[in-house]
């Protein structure tokens, strides 16, 4: 009795290639399929993650709301509440200001670094040409 994946001593080479090529289609099919169970999981838990962080960022912002409050707060019991105020948003201000300079010697520094992919091609096409001529 013969089966698929076992050949028989009296089997010709086009059956031995047909049954090799059909073994290849199901193990590149199986391959595929279980590539495609491994990256539904991946995005599944990158959307949860995503999620997640998003929930982070929303209760980071009220918990910065009620940092500044307290600040407003703390000032209070040595100046007026009005100019509590005044000195939270001041300190913001000051700290924005110094990142924005920060944030703009950064771009301003970006700017010596020169984006050429042509000179690393013709530098690769040249390595190449001098490889042949050997």
């Amino acid at each position: 009795m013969t089966t698929q994946n076992n050949p028989t001593p009296g089997s010709s080479i086009g059956e031995l290639v047909a049954k090799i090529t059909a073994q290849f289609s199901a193990l590149v099919r199986d391959e595929l399929k279980y590539a495609t169970v491994q990256l539904q999981a991946k995005v599944t838990k990158l959307g949860v993650g995503g999620a997640i962080l998003a929930v982070v960022g929303v209760l980071a912002f009220y918990l910065l709301t009620l940092l500044f409050g307290a600040a407003v707060a703390g000032f209070a019991t040595i100046m007026p509440v009005w100019a509590s105020f005044l000195t939270v948003a001041g300190i913001l201000l000051l700290i924005m200001i110094i990142l924005a300079l920060v944030a703009l010697a950064k771009i301003k520094s970006s700017k010596q670094n020169v984006v050429d992919p042509k000179a690393g091609l013709t530098k690769d096409v040249d390595a190449v040409k001098k490889g042949f001529t050997k």
